[in-house]
Formats: structure tokens, sequence, C-alpha cells
């Protein structure tokens, strides 16, 4: 099913009473500001492993004040080092391709301009040992081709693990190795988590997939399937409404910007 699966990942927080989120691959911690709106009493980690981008998270006295904890960091499937390949990009602006560093170097138009050397941390290694042993996790996982192994990495931790919603490929676009869609789909089918909505139709070359625990009670599973469908019932209602009044549409996501 297609939704708002970044909108229906918030909702879900205070929902099914996530204690932890993790933000894997934050860029400028604005996913990790809205996590810890939406879930106020969740512990709320931002790992960002681009130094140029933990910088300006660092400085950014906003995310200091609503206590996420920030970590340079690059979530893996292994505890150690790795080389980060940088994409040149505009960092004293808005410019999206601040997010596209990887672990996995890129080619073509997209090629890597620098490498740097950064810590790797498996998420059971950094979760493991401060988690109590109930507290449930979400991740949000967008990290350009690696999130096969950044979910390898939090199969110690896998038995809280409620949400995870993840950015994935089905094609090779970042890096010859990367592990595309279905091997991360089985690998989560494994861990005992399904898919419950992407945001743009399979046959996309990148998308985002959320996926929820199989073990919730029947009361949770109820209001999950609620929400999901609720954040269907607003994507057609936003996709006709794209295509028959586009100005009523921008309002429309102007009005929602403002209420937020």
């Amino acid at each position: 099913m297609i939704a708002n699966t970044p909108r229906l990942f918030a909702s879900l927080l205070p929902r099914l009473q996530i204690g932890t989120v993790c933000d894997v691959g934050s860029m400028n911690g604005a996913d990790a500001a809205r996590f810890r709106a939406a879930a106020p009493t969740a512990r709320v980690i931002a790992l960002e492993p681009n130094p140029r981008n933990f910088a300006l998270m660092q400085a950014d006295q906003r995310l200091h004040a609503c206590g996420i904890e920030l970590l340079p960091w690059a979530a893996s499937n292994r505890d150690g080092a790795s080389e980060l390949f940088l994409v040149c990009a505009d960092y004293a602006g808005g410019d999206p391709r601040r997010g596209m560093s990887s672990l996995f170097r890129r080619t073509g138009e997209w090629a890597s301009s620098e490498a740097v050397a950064v810590r790797t941390t498996r998420l059971d290694s950094l979760l493991q040992p401060a988690a109590a042993p109930r507290a449930r996790l979400a991740l949000w996982i967008d990290t350009e081709g690696a999130a096969f192994e950044v979910i390898e990495g939090s199969s110690g931790v896998s038995d809280r693990v409620a949400l995870v919603h993840v950015e994935v490929e089905t094609e090779a676009c970042i890096g010859a190795r990367q592990r595309l869609y279905p091997e991360v789909k089985q690998l989560l089918g494994r861990l005992g988590l399904r898919e419950l909505a992407t945001d743009l139709p399979r046959s996309a070359v990148q998308f985002n997939a959320l996926f929820v625990a199989r073990r919730l009670s029947a009361a949770e599973r109820l209001t999950v399937h609620g929400l999901l469908w609720r954040e269907r019932l607003r994507y057609l209602v936003v996709r006709t409404l794209g295509r028959l009044c586009p100005g009523c549409l921008r309002r429309y996501r102007a009005r929602c910007g403002r209420t937020r």
C-alpha cells in the first residue's frame, strides 16, 4: 500500500510506546526533532557520520534544547572504522546533496569528491547496554545504499524493534555491492517485521518502506491499521486534489505546514 510513510512512522511512535528512536543518517537533525515532538518522553539518537553535517548539527541549539543525542558515527554491521565517501555539496544552504554521502563510492554524475575516515557501530552495540530490557525501539534508516548492513547490525536487539522506516533501492544506483530492496525486505522478515506501506510504487528506483513488528497485541494491530488507512485516504485525497486543482493543493500544503 502507498501512503505517507514518514507521517505514519511519527504517528505510530507514541501509539506503540516507543522508548528509543534512532535516526540513522540524520543529515541535519530535522527528522530527529520531529520524532522528539511526536514522542516527548522517548530517547532520540541521531547518527550522522559526515563531519560537515555533524558540525552544523552540533551548532544547532534547537537539537540540544530538545535533548537529542548526537553521534558522529556511521551505523553498519560491524564495530570499527570505514571510509565515508562525500559528494560535493553546498553545506551553507539547503543543498539536498548534503545527504548523499555513503559508505559506498558513487560513480557517474554523483561521483564522490572526497573520502574521510569515520567510526562505524552496530546498532545493537550502541543500544543494547543502555536500553531497558523491554523498551521498544524504532529505527529511521536513510544511509544511501547501506540499509542492509545497518539492519544486520541491529540483529542483537531485533526482539525490541517495533518500527523500521528505511530508504531502499531496486537498482544498484549508489554502489555496485549494495544490497537491494528484496534482500532488505527478506532480512527484516527474518527479524520479525512485516512491510506496512511504501511511499512510492515498488517499481521506483528508490523509495521508503515502513515495517512493523509482527508481535504486536491485537489492540496495537488495530491501531496500526487504522492509522494506515487514514494515511492512505489522505494520500488519495491529496493526489486527486493535485490533479483537479494544483493551486488548491499548494494552499492545502501551505496550511498544513503552518499548523504542524
